[in-house]
């Protein structure tokens, strides 16, 4: 049986291919995942009586469902010169864990194009475009992203559900928003980068000095393409970028530090209430959205001051 066999190749039912909005409303238990506490989503909750194949799961690991008898005669595990596959505990376990990381992987992005969406930035730089035109196709690009996004969550929930039931389907649903929002107890400690790094159920650790936050090393890569190539507009470019990038550089700081002296009372009611739900993983996601911009700027400011020593050292300027 190949892994991904129902991840790549099994088509999603027509009727449950309408429900375009999985990731934003669902009968799911998971709905509203951001309103509740971590007791909530870790704790067991008690499983309905129903027709469906009992589910049963590995400890910390995705729920692992009977197949539906029909699933399998419909060969939609493969087949072999005995006749359809059906496979056991340890190959569904393998199956829906593959399947899950899929998902997971996805709704990730998805959040991440929300995020950028929210804040009208660019994933690549963390920077807002700077001409409203590349603003209009930056918009048009992530809700492109986020339309894709979008559809293969709800193609990969339609599949699953087609080989082992609905019920089964909205458990791996539950998971995997619980995985994504909760964080993998696996992955810690978490980067300065990610909300749960100061979260109290996270790590709880401490903001980083921002004299110390570390300059992102790949964050120059992003500017070689807008540079031209003649040696002095090219000057002229990477001095114009220097005094931008200072200028936002501090800009960051400042707010970094007063949302670690004033914590969520430095955000706004949006921020607080909505985009949140709660004061501390708002101060939480802020101070993780700042530190990256810090060392993003960090870093196109090292790689701006190479290029420009370079040109300096090139004697950009020949003598009469």
């Amino acid at each position: 049986m190949k892994q991904l066999l129902l991840w790549q190749n099994q088509p999603a039912p027509n009727a449950a291919a309408a429900n375009n909005d999985v990731l934003v409303a669902s009968d799911s238990p998971c709905t509203n995942l951001a309103s509740q506490t971590l007791a909530e989503l870790t704790s067991p909750t008690e499983v309905p009586v129903t027709d469906e194949p009992e589910t049963v799961s590995e400890q910390n690991g995705p729920p692992i469902p009977l197949p539906l008898p029909t699933a399998v005669a419909g060969g939609a595990f493969g087949w072999t010169t005995d006749g359809a596959i059906a496979p056991d505990h340890e190959e569904v376990a393998a199956l829906t864990a593959e399947h899950a990381h899929g998902m997971i992987v996805v709704l990730s992005d998805y959040h991440a194009v929300e995020n950028a969406l929210r804040f009208g930035y660019d994933p690549a730089t963390g920077r807002s475009p700077e001409t409203s035109e590349k603003r209009e196709a930056l918009l048009q690009s992530l809700q492109q992203e986020r339309k894709r996004f979008l559809e293969s969550y709800t193609d990969a929930m339609n599949v699953y559900a087609e080989a082992f039931g609905e019920e089964a389907a909205e458990e791996l649903d539950c998971w995997v928003r619980t995985t994504v929002t909760a964080g993998d107890p696996q992955q810690r400690p978490y980067p300065p980068t990610h909300p749960w790094h100061y979260y109290h159920a996270g790590d709880n650790s401490p903001p980083v000095p921002v004299d110390q936050i570390p300059s992102d090393e790949d964050a120059g890569r992003y500017l070689e393409n807008g540079l031209p190539k003649n040696p002095a507009k090219r000057l002229a470019k990477l001095e114009e970028w220097l005094a931008r990038e200072q200028k936002q550089l501090e800009v960051d700081r400042v707010r970094y530090a007063d949302i670690v002296e004033r914590g969520a009372e430095a955000l706004s009611r949006y921020d607080r209430e909505i985009a949140y739900t709660s004061d501390a993983m708002a101060r939480a996601g802020a101070l993780s959205l700042k530190y990256r911009h810090i060392s993003l700027a960090l870093g196109r400011l090292r790689w701006i001051e190479d290029e420009l020593k370079k040109l300096g050292a090139n004697q950009l300027f020949a003598p009469n």
